[in-house]
């Protein structure tokens, strides 16, 4: 809640101005008739002398809710309250870039209560304010209270993409989950048939193979169990426009990834490469999807610190888990990472969220060359870590996550030192 301190309006500054001048005018020339000038302002200053209750009115900025999506839409109410009539209350207000203004407009009260409402939509994720709100108050025509102030901060989650969990460890948690596994158990995925033994039970019996090999034949169904992933963030840099930046990107994959895995039971954590190293613990409740997501509105980039993996915890990254980056895959620091982690075993995958080349200035032989070696480069830089057993997916800009990760399903990575 805000409240506001009254200053003298415009027209009371012409008012006093021109009393002045009468009076000092009077006096100089010494005709007393000078004053009959001075006299209506003067009136007017008498009558409406003292301001109207300073800092009476009060403000408050409610929001519909202070947690939401991007392209979500949000009401911000905006309540001015005044001990007495007014003539004016104004109210306006300018939403930041990263907003879109739904509806809403200007609105001008008479009276001792004013309540607007605007909805809103975030279009880009993080920790920010909507936007400014002005706010301006007329009081016997001569007082006046002009004030700007921030909304209330919202937390916007990244909007995560439709997703199917394509990719599955090699090792599975002995837990119930949607993947199937190698082992033999009580799932729907038909994996085998073997003899009949007592107590099987009579549904799974395979009719044509016990006919044709004259004894009883079961088919033999795949267990289904939950995988552990790791969601892992390059935080080194973020290349592109604002909201549609590699760094965005990444936000955007690891929502969605973590939003599909946690939908199947499975558990997800997070590693976050950048600045100061963080991780969360994989967790398998709802919940998770909501702390990996404030955990990721404290990324900033440009850390010239190399991100030491030994003090993740065990916890944070459990044996057989599957992690999956996102990575520009522009820093060298990151690739280290990467290494490392394939060295202690880790089964890894690489989704390149690098949508923009670097800038062409010139059109001359120097330019195309140096743009022909930089993609050179990072081909070579894939095929590097596909030798190590680290596959490079890439996701282009008009393609969904979904269908970038397809071609790798079924694609059991062996975690085990190359």
């Amino acid at each position: 809640m805000t409240k506001l301190t009254w200053r003298g309006a415009p027209r009371l500054r012409r008012l006093a101005t021109v009393s002045l001048i009468a009076v000092a005018a009077a006096v100089v020339t010494g005709r007393a008739g000078l004053l009959l000038l001075a006299a209506p302002a003067l009136a007017v200053l008498a009558i409406s002398r003292g301001r109207p209750g300073l800092a009476a009115v009060e403000i408050a900025a409610v929001p519909s809710a202070t947690r939401c999506f991007e392209d979500e839409d949000v009401e911000l109410t905006v309540t001015v309250t005044a001990p007495q009539d007014l003539d004016e209350i104004m109210v306006e207000f300018e939403p930041a870039d990263t907003v879109a203004l739904v509806s809403g407009a200007q609105t001008v009260v008479h009276g001792d209560h004013a309540e607007v409402h605007w909805v809103l939509r975030p279009t880009i994720w993080g920790r920010r304010t909507p936007g400014r709100i002005g706010v301006r108050c007329r009081s016997r025509g001569i007082w006046q209270a002009d004030l700007h102030l921030n909304g209330p901060a919202l937390d916007i989650f990244p909007h995560p993409p439709p997703t199917r969990t394509w990719l599955v460890p090699a090792e599975l948690r002995r837990r119930i989950g949607d993947h199937t596994a190698r082992s033999p158990g009580g799932g729907v995925e038909f994996s085998g048939i073997r003899e009949y033994v007592p107590g099987d039970r009579l549904r799974d019996l395979n009719w044509a193979v016990s006919s044709r090999r004259g004894r009883l034949h079961t088919n033999q169904r795949a267990a289904e169990r939950a995988a552990d992933l790791i969601v892992m963030i390059d935080g080194f840099s973020a290349v592109g426009p604002p909201g549609y930046s590699s760094l965005d990107v990444s936000v955007r994959g690891a929502a969605a990834i973590a939003h599909a895995y946690l939908g199947a039971g499975d558990r997800v954590g997070a590693v976050v490469l950048g600045g100061m190293l963080r991780w969360l613990s994989p967790g398998a409740s709802r919940r998770q999807f909501y702390q990996i997501a404030e955990m990721l509105f404290d990324i900033w980039t440009g850390s010239a610190v190399t991100p030491d993996l030994d003090r993740v915890p065990r916890t944070a990254l459990p044996p057989g888990a599957l992690v999956i980056l996102f990575t520009p895959l522009l820093d060298q620091r990151v690739i280290g990472a990467v290494t490392d982690l394939r060295e202690r075993g880790f089964a890894l995958v690489v989704v390149d969220v690098l949508r923009h080349e670097p800038p062409v200035t010139s059109r001359s032989e120097m330019s195309s060359l140096a743009l022909r070696l930089w993609r050179l480069d990072r081909e070579a830089l894939r095929v590097s870590l596909a030798g190590l057993g680290v596959p490079v997916v890439s996701w282009p800009d008009d393609q969904a996550l979904d269908a970038a990760l397809a071609p790798m399903h079924r694609v059991m990575a062996v975690a085990r030192r190359p």
